[in-house]
């Protein structure tokens, strides 16, 4: 049996030199440009044809020595509108720009291990498609990878994800639900101004605003079940011009979060009921938008089983469980056309994703990559000789 952990760690090296390199240049959701030149770059060098999604996704494909079954490996590649506050000598050199979610190093984890799969191509029992996706911060490069028809005899599709504070030579596996779904949040309240020391001449929307934010809180703990997680957070507010204008306009913008259609539907009725009826007592206009932004995330049982067997071959005593995520992934797109696994690696760290001084420790670049080798060889070997779904 090959040893995959051995293999990736060959490549430990190349591994950290791409990761500091894509981390040293970030780029924001749908303009990943000289992120997408270099994996173009480097697929080529390594002889794997590509195609391209949009202008900034790629799809390489490595064929075996037979045609199916295919299965997709995924890795995202934008950035955050983040300043980088690590102080690492591999700092972000764009200001307002920093992988602090660890594109950088899934975007690395995936060119090596494809370095390594070519190697051994004669030896895969199928087809393994290679998808670098643009833009998943955004919720929206899924399925611009997905539009490129490029996917639609993909059998499974298999994604990882550095985890900030699960130290590393961990791995966390679910099946089911894993991450959350999401909805859109946009409220844009509308009054009339006045002059700040005549307010009863105006109508102010901060003020009814403010009173929507505070009612808003109230969905999660009062309407939806607590053995439902759910989450509904508020994360913008703008309003107003002047020091002594009551502001004719609020705009009020954030996210909801559930592991349920149900938590879904319900969680959007009541955002909608409770801004029309506070509207309604302000006197304001409001106008609301509490729609469908991202599916939730569910992981294939029988995938499970192949990424359990996976993980154990290369971290026998490394495999955890966890509990479902309220962070959301486009990955979830891809459960429209064949069956979905999530993998989560353990990367250390002492601060979270989305934080300016979030960093990895770069051990985990390894398990990553060991990762993907060891799925593809055990999804081969469960499903070796069918020929598509």
């Amino acid at each position: 049996m090959r040893d995959f952990y051995r293999e990736a760690a060959a490549h430990a090296g190349e591994l950290v030199a791409l990761r500091r390199w894509f981390h040293q240049n970030p780029e924001s959701s749908l303009k990943e440009f000289q992120t997408s030149r270099r994996i173009r770059e480097e697929l080529s060098q390594m002889g794997i044809p590509y195609v391209t999604a949009g202008d900034t996704g790629t799809i390489g494909i490595i064929k075996g020595k037979e045609d199916q079954p295919v299965l997709a490996l995924r890795a995202d590649i934008d950035a955050l509108e983040i300043t980088e506050r690590t102080g690492a000598d591999y700092s972000s050199r764009h200001e307002g720009l920093m992988h602090a979610c660890g594109h950088d190093a899934h975007a690395s984890a995936l060119l090596v291990a494809a370095k390594i799969l070519s190697a051994h191509k004669d030896e895969l029992e199928g087809t393994v498609k290679l998808i670098f996706q643009p833009a998943e911060e955004v919720g929206r490069g899924a399925l611009l990878m997905i539009a490129a028809n490029q996917l639609q005899d993909v059998d499974a599709f298999f994604g990882i994800h550095v985890r900030a504070q699960l130290p590393v030579g961990k791995i966390a596996l679910r099946s089911g639900g894993v991450m959350a779904g999401a909805n859109s949040l946009k409220i844009t309240v509308t009054g009339e101004s006045a002059h700040g020391g005549y307010p009863h001449l105006g109508i102010d929307a901060i003020a009814a605003g403010a009173a929507i934010v505070e009612a808003l809180q109230h969905v999660v703990s009062r309407e939806i079940p607590p053995t439902q997680p759910a989450v509904l957070s508020v994360c913008q507010f703008h309003a107003g011009t002047r020091d002594n204008i009551i502001a004719r306009e609020a705009k009020i913008s954030g996210t909801v979060r559930f592991t349920s259609e149900e938590t879904r539907n319900q969680s959007a009725a009541a955002v909608k009921r409770i801004v029309s009826h506070l509207a309604a007592a302000h006197r304001v206009k409001a106008e609301v938008e509490c729609e469908y932004a991202t599916p939730i995330l569910d992981n294939s049982r029988e995938l499970y089983r192949v990424a359990a067997a996976a993980a154990k071959q290369i971290l026998p005593d490394g495999v955890v469980d966890f509990i479902p995520q309220l962070g959301t992934e486009d990955f979830g797109y891809y459960g429209k056309i064949a069956p979905t696994f999530f993998a989560f690696v353990g990367s250390g760290g002492s601060y979270p994703h989305h934080h300016e001084k979030f960093d990895i420790d770069e051990e985990a670049l390894t398990v990553s990559a060991a990762l993907h080798l060891a799925f593809v060889s055990a999804y081969f070997s469960a499903n070796a000789g069918t020929a598509g779904r």
